[in-house]
């Protein structure tokens, strides 16, 4: 078979065969050797779990060395340039015979970076923060109820715990008082004093208690008070008061007179219980004398002429001069200028002193000589 010929004439050239050796076949990938493994290094031991306080403590050691970080540098100066005529250093002009004298560095503090804006957060972040506040609003209004339902259902026994302790301190008080009173000197009896007295003798009652004197007020003894204001027979009643720190105060009432009682001869004051006042042989005037039966203060005449002059109004009573009383219900009133009253018995009593009162009105003293009213409603004037 022939070649075919090129353009030309020329005889293209022959190719070269191809030997199996200068081809390569393809290796199956099974076949391909696997580099080996570089050895891994060893792993590092974990660091050991810190506590709260190291943690704390490292914490700290890192922010002071942050804090030291951003401390002043020292900048030194450019160095003064030395002329050899002279020289300049900030507007002042040196010889240049003179050396140069160093500069001292200045203190430059380094500027602190402005504050990175705040993170902002997710809406998923947003919701968890908000939740987290609502939780913590929630347990904490939940623990203000725990302690209101507390205190409402203790109430009652703050209320006890609060009486006892009034009473206890009460009692403490009143304890402490009446020690201080009885057994130290602060309220001693130093002063005793005599009120009322008139015409009883206050210097006797005093005198008889000068046993009690420096004894404490609480310890006066008042069987003795008693003993020496019933030894006066002008003493109705009488009242003791306590001012302290020293002073003992006895309140008297005197037994009012309300006539003279003639016996033999001699006129003796009496009040309306029949107590002897006083024994005189002149009168008083304002009292009058009682004539009774005996002249004795145990006579029903002595009884009935004190409710007559006990029911007259003060005017009247003031006018009386002898009251005669021989029975209850014959009573006779003899009037400052002889006038006579002739009464009766103690019953309507004011009755006979409203008609008395209209005729002494109208027929004074000494224009008559007799008023009857023994008889209110059927009055006679004689």
């Amino acid at each position: 078979m022939k070649r075919p010929v090129g353009p030309g004439g020329a005889t293209p050239p022959p190719r070269a065969p191809q030997s199996a050796a200068a081809t390569p076949r393809p290796v199956q990938a099974s076949k391909i050797a696997k580099p080996a493994k570089a050895p891994q290094p060893a792993k590092a031991p974990k660091p050991p779990k810190l506590t709260r306080a190291e943690r704390k403590a490292q914490k700290a050691s890192h922010r002071a060395a942050a804090l030291a970080s951003q401390r002043t540098r020292v900048t030194p100066a450019a160095p003064a340039r030395v002329d050899a005529v002279g020289s300049r250093v900030q507007g002042i002009r040196r010889p240049a015979s003179e050396p140069g004298k160093p500069v001292t560095p200045v203190l430059t503090e380094e500027r602190k970076e402005p504050r990175r804006p705040a993170r902002r957060l997710t809406k998923a972040q947003q919701e968890a923060a908000e939740a987290k506040r609502k939780l913590k609003e929630a347990v904490k209004a939940r623990k203000a109820f725990e302690r209101d339902e507390v205190r409402r259902f203790t109430a009652h026994l703050r209320r006890r715990k609060i009486i006892w302790g009034s009473v206890a301190g009460s009692l403490a008080a009143i304890m402490i008082f009446v020690s201080v009173g009885v057994f130290t000197p602060v309220l001693a009896l130093q002063t005793i004093a005599v009120e009322g007295a008139t015409r009883v003798p206050a210097d006797q009652i005093m005198a008889a208690l000068q046993p009690q004197i420096n004894k404490p007020l609480p310890l006066v003894d008042m069987g003795a008070v008693r003993k020496a204001v019933e030894a006066q027979p002008l003493v109705k009643s009488y009242s003791t008061v306590a001012l302290p720190p020293h002073t003992l105060l006895i309140k008297i009432v005197e037994r009012s007179p309300i006539g003279y009682l003639s016996v033999n001869g001699n006129l003796i004051m009496v009040d309306p219980a029949g107590v002897v006042l006083e024994q005189s042989t002149e009168k008083t005037p304002g009292i009058p004398i009682l004539t009774v039966e005996g002249g004795s203060a145990q006579s029903k005449g002595f009884v009935a002429a004190v409710d007559v002059i006990n029911s007259l109004p003060g005017a009247l009573a003031g006018q009386l001069e002898e009251v005669i009383a021989n029975t209850t219900d014959d009573v006779t009133l003899v009037l400052t200028g002889g006038a006579r009253v002739f009464w009766g018995g103690p019953e309507n009593a004011a009755m006979k002193n409203r008609v008395l009162t209209q005729l002494l009105a109208v027929n004074p003293v000494g224009s008559v000589s007799e008023y009857d009213v023994s008889s209110p409603k059927t009055a006679v004037v004689r």
